[in-house]
């Protein structure tokens, strides 16, 4: 009779459908990731859905691998595999906001980026997200308001004092540009203040 349970024990660790091996490879694919062998990563993580179809941080990871690697319609496809099982992932919709503005779907970005906000209604860089889609668009009054919803929750955040003076940059307003890069500067954001005044001295200086 142990000999029985011993045996039961034993098929059940080499189940082929075993959270247990799909954790396994996930990390390993992970950390495959993080070195940037990006190939390899992929075998692991596509191990570790076999293994669990409801793993969706594999999922998620096979998203992001694919992002990084260039192919943003495979991304997509891994992003919809991850909330199809989970709909709670907010760096699913934020990822997916970010892989359809590569492909230059906006209104579906904007879609994504708000179900992420809803989610996570703390982080200013789902509203940077948001802003860059706006802009974009053209959409510069959402997108002036939406960056200016991340410095209300985040008043440091340079992302979003750098990509105001873009929109500036974009209207024409040289003051208000100005302004976003004196601001960068107070926030000793030396570079990106540096490459937004670099930005406005070509523009005003080709319109002369």
């Amino acid at each position: 009779m142990a000999m029985l349970g011993k045996n039961i024990l034993t098929r059940l660790w080499r189940e082929p459908h075993s959270p247990i091996d799909a954790q396994s490879h996930f990390k390993e694919g992970v950390r495959l990731a993080e070195q940037g062998h990006f190939t390899e990563a992929l075998v692991e993580l596509k191990q570790a859905i076999r293994a669990d179809p409801e793993c969706a941080d594999a999922q998620l990871e096979i998203g992001v691998i694919y992002q990084k690697m260039g192919r943003p319609n495979q991304a997509v496809k891994a992003y919809l595999s991850a909330l199809e099982i989970r709909s709670d992932l907010v760096n699913a919709y934020k990822n997916l906001g970010v892989a359809y503005d590569t492909l230059g779907h906006f209104l579906k970005a904007l879609k994504m980026y708000t179900k992420a906000i809803i989610l996570d209604r703390n982080d200013p860089e789902l509203r940077n997200d948001l802003g860059m889609s706006y802009f974009n668009m053209g959409s510069y009054a959402d997108a002036i308001k939406a960056y200016h919803q991340a410095l209300d929750i985040d008043p440091n955040n340079a992302r979003a004092r750098f990509c105001l003076g873009l929109v500036y940059l974009d209207l024409n307003d040289k003051e208000k540009a100005l302004e976003e890069q004196s601001n960068l500067e107070e926030l000793n954001e030396q570079e990106l203040a540096f490459q937004l005044l670099d930005k406005i001295q070509r523009e005003f200086r080709q319109a002369s």
